[in-house]
């Protein structure tokens, strides 16, 4: 039996949550994991009578989630944005979730900034407007001006909201648990991690210090960019709870329609198509080339100035692409392009780690899914669509794909969207073709081939040190167990000998391999310096050479000891 007071604290909130789950509907689950006793009588009685509105079961759980109020809301939300955690139908509804709550009064902005930053808000500010600009679940937005002139953004977190929202995270895992518990047809979506994902997830975006840090460096990113434009922060007035930044005034992607629709300016066209192509640039330059990006680019957040630079705002969801995720992500993109199913299905497997049953299966899916392509230009082919389909598969199988990729696949559809909503001649493909050629080479590059080299050395000199210890481990687990064997101590440092030889002639031949293509390849770079070649692949070649030798040597002394 289990404890609900051990693993919830506010059993209070545990049944106001678990009775608005009832009264909308979804009795059928709280029945499942057997908590119906826990809903007052009166209110059961009342759901009983109460004719249920003849709504989806999406719509049902969006109007749940609105009513449990702001962590349900960005519970929501982060859902909308994750298609590998449910369904499409369930992802285009939660896409119209609403915060739906109101404003918290000036007196208590006041009363969080004299406790945030030790002064009176008219010490700070000489103008501060009561009324906020933007009112979201966890913090609201004020527009001011600081005593040095200058126009700025204030974000200021609700009161008491990290208390409610830990409170209500706590009820959601608890229910989680019960449900991978109990319906086994659920524990494949991995309920509890996706909770701790977002348990996560919140933590970070209440810190603002964090939103801080991620808008200074992408204005380090961006620093020599002159399309693109990011405020500036004031370190000296942000908190935790506090966010002070350059207010950039320009017109939201929210409102580009007013642009596109005003037919007496006649630079409209040009200005639109100028926003699409710099906004795909950053994104691309972000993935591509910093392997840090900005992860909700929804309408509001895009800001196109007067002179159509593209200003990022809201920095609080942020994606990371490491080297490899870089290059398994092209793998991706490559084979939906050159419609090869096996490819795509093969980069979903890598992608995800892990190992999937009915491959045949995800492979034939992927063929339906990319068939209607096959008669289609690939200029034209719609990206973001094939990738919604993709990831949709993808839940089926139960493939964890990594949230970055998901989240830069969501970007991707989401900003596809909005530029075939000015533009339908506009095409993904064509526009990531630079970026993906300038990926390549930055990928293969001779330096960056040497040092991926290196680093791949190191890691088998790691591993091959560690693997006489690792080897003994296992044996002696074995020893243990219904099966004996017995190794001499001396066969284990003998095996431990050998493996040590084994890793030096490895590590010495992938660096003779290295110092050769690196030697190839700059052959027609510089001026000539011996034998008609530059310095660098001369050297290259020498080394090389020399690594030879020794490595010749060694090998011919060995066979001469053995013999």
């Amino acid at each position: 039996m289990l404890n609900i007071s051990k693993e919830v604290r506010d059993i209070k909130r545990f049944k106001e949550i678990l009775t608005v789950l009832f009264e909308e509907g979804f009795d059928f689950i709280i029945e499942k994991i057997r908590l119906k006793h826990k809903i007052p009588l009166t209110k059961r009685l009342k759901a009983r009578v109460e004719k249920k509105k003849n709504y989806s079961i999406e719509k049902r759980l969006r109007l749940t989630l609105e009513r449990l109020g702001p962590t349900f809301i960005k519970f929501g939300q982060v859902l909308s944005v994750r298609p590998d955690l449910a369904p499409k139908s369930y992802i285009k509804e939660l896409e119209d979730l609403q915060d739906n709550v109101p404003p918290f009064a000036f007196s208590l902005v006041k009363e969080q900034i004299k406790k945030e930053l030790g002064k009176d808000i008219n010490q700070i500010f000489s103008k501060f407007e009561e009324k906020p600009i933007a009112s979201a679940s966890i913090s609201q937005v004020h527009k001011a001006i600081l005593k040095n002139g200058i126009s700025v953004a204030v974000k200021v977190q609700r009161p008491d909201v990290k208390k409610i929202m830990e409170t209500d995270i706590e009820v959601m895992h608890y229910v989680a648990y019960l449900l991978e518990k109990r319906i086994p047809k659920i524990r494949k979506f991995s309920p509890v991690k996706i909770i701790e994902e977002f348990a996560a997830w919140t933590e970070k975006e209440l810190d603002f210090t964090k939103e801080a840090m991620n808008a200074k460096r992408f204005a380090r990113n961006f620093s020599g960019d002159k399309t693109i434009r990011i405020p500036k922060i004031y370190d000296e007035f942000t908190t935790n709870k506090i966010l002070v930044m350059e207010f950039i005034d320009g017109t939201s992607l929210h409102n580009l329609t007013k642009i596109k629709d005003n037919k007496n300016n006649r630079g409209n066209k040009r200005k639109i198509n100028l926003v699409i192509e710099h906004g795909f640039n950053a994104l691309l330059t972000q993935v591509f080339i910093h392997g840090f990006f900005h992860a909700d680019p929804h309408p509001g957040n895009i800001i196109v100035t007067k002179d159509n630079k593209i200003a990022f705002v809201d920095f609080g969801i942020v994606g990371y692409f490491d080297e490899e995720l870089k290059a398994k992500s092209i793998e991706l993109f490559y084979g939906i392009i050159q419609n090869d199913a096996g490819k795509v299905a093969d980069a979903l497997v890598e992608l995800s780690g892990n190992e999937i049953e009915d491959i045949s299966g995800l492979k034939q899916e992927i063929t339906s899914l990319l068939e209607p392509l096959q008669n289609s230009e690939i200029s034209k082919v719609k990206i973001s669509h094939v990738l919604e389909e993709v990831l949709d598969v993808s839940l089926n199988y139960a493939i964890r794909i990594p949230a970055p990729f998901v989240l830069f696949g969501k970007t991707v559809i989401t900003l596809e969207g909005i530029a075939l909503e000015y533009d339908p001649e506009f095409t993904i493909v064509e526009s990531s073709k630079l970026f993906i050629k300038k990926f390549m080479r930055q990928r293969y590059n001779p330096a960056n081939m040497l040092a991926n080299f290196i680093k791949n050395i190191a890691r088998f000199k790691k591993f091959a040190d560690e693997l006489p210890e690792q080897a003994s481990r296992a044996l002696k687990k074995i020893e243990k167990g219904n099966l004996k064997i017995d190794i001499e101590d001396t066969d284990i440092k003998k095996l431990s000998s050998e493996i040590d030889k084994s890793s030096n002639r490895i590590a010495y031949s992938m660096l003779i391999a290295a110092l050769l293509i690196v030697a190839a390849l700059t052959m027609n770079f510089g001026k000539p310096f011996i034998f008609n070649l530059p310095l660098i692949s001369f050297l290259s070649f020498l080394i090389a050479a020399v690594l030879s030798f020794i490595l010749i040597i060694s090998i011919i002394r060995e066979r001469e000891v053995i013999k």
